[in-house]
């Protein structure tokens, strides 16, 4: 009967007994089908079955015969309700508790699978981290890898292809399963593209796949020559940092065999392969390029031997500093020339030896401070006295990589014997100079009385001839001059008389007084001086700074053809004011150039030839540069029509200086 309709309804929704003793009396008549027939009830008791408050079904009794139940039996049915409801409540009760331990119990053994599944996914990570990092062998780690991984996930095959990185190409590198023994060379040596076939389409895209059948993905590209039967399969990209290194790959011939944990356990394992090879790679490295330097180290060191051989064998010194101004290197003739042990030399400073200063320990001071303040091709040579009297030649050349300094070169030579016997050579040249300069002058002085006919008529072969004589006792005075001139520079009894110097006003003059002599020689030359405006003044002797610019003016102007060009350029560098006398000459040849400030040398240039000269100007100008505490050099190329540039610099006047 539907619920809602009848007393059976009634009494649950008010939830009160009801007694009916005739319900013909009472017109509450309730047909009552038991089996196919249909009888008229007459007497009737229900009671609620009531649980909590509330109302969850009755308990009823019918008669079909009037005035069959009481009060008592009410009250007694009443009784049997509550018990009967306690019954079915207890009833469901045990059956949600039987059904809730059951769920429970399949909730235990489900997580106690997973536990155990990840307890050998754990083992496994655990034993292949144990393999990766116990070896350096990659061939034996990424088999053993293999090996491990296919026991776990019960695959049939699995596979690793790297990335090549010389032509960006997946190469085979390791497998293990069912193929590993059937497999040709040719399939050991294919090479994918990245982005070709599902390898490579890991490799590009940096995602892992887990494939149900590899026969429904257009990206698998199967290879006969294998013998491969692949149906799914798990492909993990092997990442280092950002970059795809490989990938790895298991396979099993089933359909859908593997699921999102062997997944997941394929990518844990990935990441510890691939630091593994990562390692392994640059132990690799680290080892090549360990032998490479110790291939290096090993020549460096037999260079170094034989380096250091041949500079104990010279005679020489050899002084090597470091950037620092330490000395780093002597040979045994430095110890020698200079009279210092050499424990006392290594490591120390040129500034503590108070003897050896000098301009060749204030230019190591400057190249330390300002690499860029040495000039290319420019000798720096100083004569040193030591206090034990010795006389040493230092030739300097800087150690200079990239514009870093790292150091100087210094060789000395031991020059006292040569000194003494140029100033026993010098006080000679001086005497005869002298000497020579009285006989010379009554020749001199009796020629001019001569052609000035004091003696009678002269014809003109007799003035040719004394005008022969008067030339040449010329060029003797200023030889015997030059002579003189280096003789006393040498013997030190020159001395400067410093003061103020305008370099611009005497350029000038020299210009004005070599153009004079173009124009009194018919000899067209174009001649010029440049300087900035302001130029600073030097510190020097103003007659010597005239000598040595006219001295070199004076050379550009004799070995420069006509129509020729000389320019005297005046700058500041480094401190410094640098003159520069260029030309467009003869030039000077590269084999004349090493010995050009020699004393009494001349090249064989016809012009040279055929120039008065006695091959002291050069050497008279450089001593006088570096009585000034300047710097001589040249420039040429050698080549006619280039000419030659001859350079000095002089010290910049100070405040207060």
């Amino acid at each position: 009967m539907p619920f809602g309709k009848g007393m059976s309804s009634d009494v649950i929704q008010s939830g009160k007994p009801m007694l009916i003793s005739n319900t013909v009396e009472a017109n509450q008549t309730e047909a009552m089908q038991f089996g196919e027939e249909v009888q008229e009830v007459q007497s009737i008791v229900a009671v609620p079955m009531i649980l909590g408050g509330k109302a969850l079904g009755m308990l009823s009794a019918q008669s079909y015969l009037p005035h069959v139940y009481t009060e008592e039996d009410m009250q007694i049915l009443g009784t049997l309700a509550n018990q009967a409801i306690v019954a079915i409540q207890n009833g469901k009760l045990f059956a949600e508790t039987q059904t809730l331990a059951s769920e429970q119990e399949a909730r235990v053994e489900e997580r106690t699978a997973q536990l155990n599944q990840e307890k050998q996914n754990t083992d496994t990570l655990l034993r292949i981290l144990t393999e990766v990092s116990s070896s350096l062998d990659l061939d034996r780690t990424l088999n053993r890898t293999l090996s491990l991984l296919n026991d776990t996930l019960g695959a049939e095959q699995g596979t690793i292809l790297l990335v090549n990185p010389e032509d960006n190409l997946l190469h085979y590198r390791a497998g293990y399963g069912y193929l590993s023994d059937r497999s040709s060379p040719s399939a050991r040596t294919f090479t994918l593209k990245i982005g070709e076939g599902l390898a490579g389409w890991v490799v590009k895209n940096r995602e892992a796949v887990l494939v149900e059948d590899l026969y429904q993905d257009s990206r698998w590209v199967r290879s006969d020559a294998s013998g491969q039967d692949h149906r799914s399969a798990i492909v993990v990209p092997m990442l280092v940092g950002e970059d795809a290194i490989g990938v790895l790959m298991v396979f099993h011939r089933d359909v859908s065999f593997f699921n999102i944990e062997m997944l997941n356990l394929v990518k844990a394992i990935a990441t510890q392969v691939s630091v593994a090879i990562n390692n392994a790679n640059l132990y690799e490295l680290i080892r090549d390029q360990a032998e490479r330097l110790g291939s290096m180290l090993r020549k460096e060191q037999v260079e170094a031997s034989r380096s250091q051989a041949i500079l104990e064998a010279v005679a020489d010194g050899v002084l090597v500093t470091g950037a620092d101004n330490r000395i780093t290197f002597v040979n045994t003739s430095s110890v020698r020339i200079l009279g210092v042990e050499e424990a006392q030399l290594l490591g120390s400073s040129l500034d503590s030896f108070t003897g050896l200063a000098g301009a060749w320990t204030e230019t190591i001071a400057r190249w330390s401070a300002d690499p860029s303040s040495y000039q290319e091709g420019v000798m720096y040579a100083e004569q040193l006295t030591l206090e034990n009297g010795r006389i040493i030649l230092v030739h300097l050349a800087p150690v200079i990589l990239q514009n870093d300094f790292l150091g100087t070169v210094s060789i000395f030579r031991d020059i006292t014997r040569e000194v003494e016997v140029d100033r026993l050579k010098s006080e000679f040249v001086a005497t005869v100079s002298h000497e020579l300069r009285t006989p010379m002058t009554a020749i001199k002085g009796y020629v001019d009385i001569l052609t000035m006919g004091a003696a009678g008529a002269l014809n003109e072969n007799q003035m040719h001839f004394l005008d022969v004589v008067r030339n040449n006792i010329d060029r003797l005075n200023i030889l015997v001059s030059d002579l003189l001139d280096i003789s006393r520079i040498e013997s030190g009894r020159v001395t400067l008389n410093n003061r103020t110097v305008n370099l611009y006003e005497i350029a000038e003059e020299v210009i004005t007084e070599t153009l004079r002599r173009s124009q009194t020689e018919n000899k067209p030359m174009a001649l010029s001086v440049d300087a900035p405006k302001n130029l600073p003044s030097v510190i020097g002797d103003t007659d010597r700074v005239r000598q040595i610019l006219s001295n070199l003016v004076n050379n550009a102007y004799n070995y420069t053809p006509e129509n020729g060009t000389i320019h005297v350029n005046i700058h500041q560098q480094n401190g410094e004011l640098q003159v520069d006398v260029e030309d467009n000459g003869i030039g000077i040849k590269l084999d004349d150039q090493a010995r050009l400030f020699e004393r009494f040398y001349r090249g064989e240039h016809p012009l040279v030839l055929a120039t008065p000269g006695t091959g002291l100007g050069l050497p008279i100008v450089r001593q006088l540069v570096e009585m000034h505490k300047g710097k001589l050099w040249m420039k040429s190329t050698g080549v006619p029509g280039q000419g030659s540039t001859f350079s000095f610099t002089l010290p910049i006047e100070k405040n207060g200086e």
